[in-house]
C-alpha cells in the first residue's frame, strides 16, 4: 500500500482496447510514485470482436464483457463513471460534468468512434449500434416492440453499413431472432454507399462474403446514400426508399462528441491529431490512441487491430513522458489478417491475397478473441509480500513480464517487455 502521496498522476480516458492495456501493465509492475485513474461512461468495457458471436448464441454476453470495477480494484486503480466535459490545459486537469476536475501529469483519451449519423433522423425504428455496452439490451427491447407489432408477418430488418460491423450483424443476428422468438419469418437488407461489400478487402473477399449473403437471402442496397431516416423509411440520395421495422445503424466511424470538447486539434472527421509517438500535435502530454486518434500523415482505417498493437507504445510513451525522456514512434504494421464471424461455425478470412470461408477460421478467431479477453477478465489482485517503492530492486511483476530479467523492465527499458505482452494481446 502506498503510505505517501503520488508525485504523478496518469489519467485513462475511455478503457477501449490501447488503454486498457495500460491497466494490465500497471497490474503487473506499477510506475513508481504514481497514481491512474480511470474515467468511463460504463462501469463495463465491452470487447467488439466478440459481439457478433454473443449475437449468434456462441458466447454468453458476459464472455466479452470486463467488469471495470473489479479490474480496476485488481489494478489498484481508481475508477470514475462519469462524461468529460473538456481539458484546462493551463493546469493540466480533465473536468469532468458534476465532478471535481481530475488532475494528470499525463493523459490517455482512448474513447473509440462512432457511427455517422444524418440530421434529418426521425421515428422510432432506428437503432445505433454504438455505445456496444448497451446495445444487446436495446436491440432485444426494439425486437420484441417490432415482434409484438408485426405478429405473424415478416419482420423486415435494414443494416445501414456495409463494412465489417454490419455484415457480421447481418450473418449473425438471424440466430439471435431464432433464440428469442422461435422460427420467426425475417427480411435482412444490407444498405451501403459503396458498390461492394466490405471495403479495403481484395475482390476474392468481397466475392466470399457477397456469395454467402446471397445464399441465406439477405438482400444488398449497394450504392444507395442514406440522405433521411423517416418513420420506418430510408430515403436515398437518388429518391428511392426503403421501408424497415427496425434499422440497425452501422456506418463509417465518425468521432464522438466528447472530442470536440477537450478543444485539440482534429483532422476533418474531429479525430484527435497526433504525432507518430501518438501524442497529439498540440504539444501537451495528451495521447490519443485506438480509433480517437489519427497520426498526421497516415491514412489507418479504423480498426481493433490498430489500437491493440498501439497498446505497448503507449505504455512506453506514457513512462518516457514521465521521467522527460525522448518518446518512441507507433509503427502500424501493414498486413493483418482479417476474420469475418458468419455465425454458423465458421469464419471468412483474408490474409496475405488468400481467401478462405471454413471451420478452422473461426476456431482461430475464437481462439485469439479468446485469449484476448481472459487477459482483462481475471479479477485477483497481484499480492506481493511487501510493499515496493522506486527504490526497491524487486521486480514487481508476476505475469508474462516474469519471462524477461527485472533490469529489463525498468523506466526507460520497458519496451521489450511491452512488446512481449503485445505479441500476446494479438494472439501471436
Amino acid at each position: 500500500m502506498q503510505n505517501s502521496l503520488p508525485k504523478f498522476d496518469v489519467v485513462l480516458l475511455g478503457i477501449g482496447h490501447t488503454n486498457a492495456h495500460v491497466l494490465r501493465m500497471w497490474r503487473m509492475e506499477p510506475i513508481p510514485n504514481a497514481r491512474l485513474t480511470c474515467v468511463s461512461n460504463f462501469s463495463v468495457a465491452t470487447y467488439s470482436g466478440m459481439l457478433p458471436g454473443v449475437l449468434a448464441g456462441q458466447y454468453p454476453r458476459e464472455r466479452m464483457e470486463i467488469d471495470l470495477v473489479r479490474f480496476c480494484a485488481a489494478v489498484g486503480a481508481r475508477l470514475i463513471v462519469g462524461e468529460a466535459t473538456g481539458l484546462n490545459l493551463a493546469d493540466r486537469e480533465l473536468l469532468l460534468d458534476g465532478r471535481p476536475a481530475i488532475p494528470f501529469d499525463v493523459l490517455s483519451v482512448g474513447v473509440g468512434s462512432m457511427p455517422r449519423q444524418l440530421e434529418d433522423v426521425g421515428g422510432d425504428a432506428l437503432l445505433l449500434v454504438k455505445p456496444m455496452q448497451s446495445f444487446l439490451e436495446r436491440l432485444e427491447q426494439k425486437l420484441r416492440e417490432v415482434h409484438a407489432r408485426r405478429r405473424g408477418e415478416t419482420l423486415r430488418i435494414a443494416i445501414v453499413g456495409g463494412g465489417a460491423g454490419g455484415i457480421e450483424i447481418a450473418f449473425c443476428l438471424p440466430a439471435r431472432l431464432r433464440q428469442m422468438f422461435g422460427d420467426v419469418a425475417s427480411e435482412l437488407t444490407i444498405v451501403s454507399g459503396g458498390q461492394q461489400v466490405v471495403g479495403g478487402v481484395r475482390d476474392k473477399t468481397a466475392r466470399l462474403v457477397r456469395r454467402e449473403l446471397e445464399r441465406r437471402g439477405v438482400r444488398l442496397r449497394l450504392g444507395a446514400r442514406v440522405t433521411r431516416v423517416s418513420g420506418e423509411q430510408l430515403v436515398f440520395e437518388n429518391g428511392g426508399t426503403l421501408d424497415a421495422d427496425l434499422i440497425l445503424w452501422a456506418t463509417d466511424a465518425v468521432a464522438p462528441p466528447v472530442l470536440a470538447r477537450l478543444q485539440l486539434p482534429t483532422d476533418d472527421r474531429g479525430f484527435l491529431l497526433t504525432h507518430r509517438t501518438l501524442q497529439t500535435v498540440a504539444g501537451a502530454p495528451i495521447f490519443a490512441v485506438g480509433d480517437s486518434g489519427t497520426i498526421t500523415g497516415e491514412s489507418l482505417p479504423k480498426a481493433g487491430v490498430y489500437a491493440v498493437r498501439e497498446g505497448p507504445v503507449l505504455w512506453e510513451n506514457i513512462q518516457r513522458s514521465l521521467a522527460g525522456q525522448p518518446l518512441i514512434p507507433y509503427r502500424p504494421q501493414r498486413r493483418f489478417m482479417k476474420l469475418l464471424n458468419t455465425g454458423d461455425g465458421r469464419a471468412i478470412g483474408e490474409y496475405r491475397g488468400l481467401a478462405f470461408h471454413n471451420q478452422w477460421l473461426w476456431r482461430l478467431k475464437n481462439r485469439i478473441d479468446g485469449r484476448f479477453v481472459d487477459m482483462y477478465q481475471n479479477y485477483e489482485p497481484m499480492a506481493f509480500a511487501e510493499p515496493m517503492s522506486d527504490e526497491s530492486p524487486t521486480m514487481r511483476c508476476a505475469g508474462c513480464g516474469g519471462k524477461v530479467a527485472a533490469t529489463v523492465l525498468q523506466l526507460g527499458g520497458h519496451q521489450a517487455g511491452a512488446r512481449h505482452c503485445g505479441r500476446m494481446a494479438d494472439g501471436e
